[in-house]
């Protein structure tokens, strides 16, 4: 009778964790929502304002500079209040910052809205992977991670083509206000539903449940001894350095200046532009958690999957700096879609990251690498609309198919360096190679 009801415990566990992974994945896409408008609305702020590239680079490079900022105290806050709160504390005022981007007409209001965006945001993959410690077995870390992000990447796909058609009904301000709206609602669902393990409900661990002891994860550690030990292994720079750049360059062009790229380039109508951005998340939704799915079950190696992914990636720059002339409708369609499908490889950074640390400083070293994350796609963008900058506009708003040309290569150096730099990662065994 004890085992029946044993496995009857742990099938509820099961249950329950789909359902407060479901609520959290509905955080993550209006998260990835909030991450992704400026491609869309970009254009239209600055024509309404008469903005430089620069400032709009400002303006939407806020959100992760403030996401950077959360994402160490994020970690810290998640091993040590838990998912719950730090859920519902910061998806609430990723809400208010909505409410301020939407409701204001200055470049310096727009930045602050952005960056409380940003902070409240910058919680919320963090307590997610806290959660997936806590609830998941590590051979199914990558696999979540993926999950989790294509879930995400349906938050970033609602920001194109049914973006635009929302701001054409609505305008973009009214948008933000939904959203905003949306976004409170989700922190109190949030705070609800979530609970930090499943010894909270009286359901046992995964670790209880494969017999491995969990005697180490219940001492108490401080803030400054969790970020002591992360910060002190030498080779969490090396895989910081490669998600910088991985992350940030299809930040820097995929959610800000594809955009433009695609009006000022090929004249096409906010519409068309829509519908292509919308294949870079779509291609992300497959590729986020087929990456996981082959760094946990087929590879068993994070490495190889972030290298070849990355790899791939940087060879989708080649037709946007070689062949544009030669590009159609169809072909750019078809490049979106393999520039989001590779870019999702990089999940798998974050299972590489919990792995080279005991399961107890989770929450702070995948805190800590989305540090490095935030910051690579707040400097590409700016450093984007530095070099786009450098160039004359042929009317306002407008610029040339030379200056974007140069503009990409700045992410092809990036992603190169990046691999050389993952080159030289040794890799942990990989839990799940543990775990027959």
């Amino acid at each position: 009778m004890l085992k029946r009801l044993d496995m009857d415990l742990i099938k509820q566990m099961q249950r329950y964790r789909q359902w407060i992974f479901l609520v959290i994945s509905m955080d993550y896409v209006l998260a990835y929502f909030h991450k992704g408008v400026s491609a869309v609305v970009g254009p239209e702020i600055i024509k309404e304002l008469a903005l430089l590239p620069t400032s709009l680079g400002v303006i939407s490079s806020a959100y992760f500079w403030s996401f950077a900022a959360m994402a160490l105290p994020a970690g810290m806050l998640s091993d040590t209040w838990g998912a719950r709160k730090t859920l519902g504390v910061f998806i609430f005022l990723a809400g208010l910052g909505g409410f301020i981007f939407a409701n204001t007409y200055n470049i310096e209001l727009l930045a602050i809205g952005r960056l409380v965006i940003g902070f409240g945001s910058g919680a919320l993959y963090v307590a997610a992977m806290r959660f997936v410690a806590d609830w998941y077995k590590p051979d199914e870390m990558a696999t979540c991670s993926g999950i989790l992000l294509a879930a995400g990447n349906i938050g970033a796909l609602l920001a194109t083509t049914p973006l635009v058609f929302l701001m054409g009904n609505i305008g973009w301000r009214g948008s933000f206000i939904l959203v905003a709206v949306l976004t409170l609602l989700a922190s109190i669902v949030s705070y609800k539903f979530v609970r930090n393990k499943p010894a909270d409900l009286e359901f046992p661990s995964p670790q209880e449940i494969m017999g491995i002891s969990t005697v180490s994860q219940k001492v108490k550690i401080s803030l400054a001894e969790a970020v002591k030990v992360v910060l002190g292994k030498k080779k969490f720079y090396l895989l910081a350095a490669f998600t910088f750049s991985y992350y940030g360059t299809f930040m820097g062009f995929g959610s800000l200046w594809a955009g433009p790229y695609l009006q000022n380039i090929y004249h096409f109508s906010k519409a068309s532009v829509g519908n292509i951005l919308m294949l870079f998340p779509l291609g992300m939704i497959i590729g986020c958690p087929l990456s996981g799915y082959l760094s946990d079950k087929v590879f068993k190696s994070r490495k190889q999957v972030l290298i070849y992914g990355c790899v791939l990636h940087t060879l989708s720059y080649i037709p946007f700096i070689f062949f544009t002339e030669q590009m159609t409708s169809l072909s750019l369609y078809i490049l979106f879609f393999f520039y989001g499908l590779t870019g999702g490889a990089f999940v798998s950074c974050f299972a590489c990251a919990k792995e080279i640390y005991e399961d107890r400083f989770a929450g702070t070293a995948n805190g800590a690498l989305v540090i490095f994350v935030s910051l690579g796609a707040a400097f590409y963008q700016y450093v984007m609309a530095l070099v786009i900058n450098m160039y004359s506009m042929i009317s306002p708003g407008v610029y040339s198919l030379a200056a974007y040309k140069s503009a990409f290569i700045v992410p092809v150096c990036g992603l190169l360096l990046g691999v050389i730099a993952l080159i030289f990662f040794k890799e942990e065994p990989s839990k799940c190679n543990q775990i027959e």
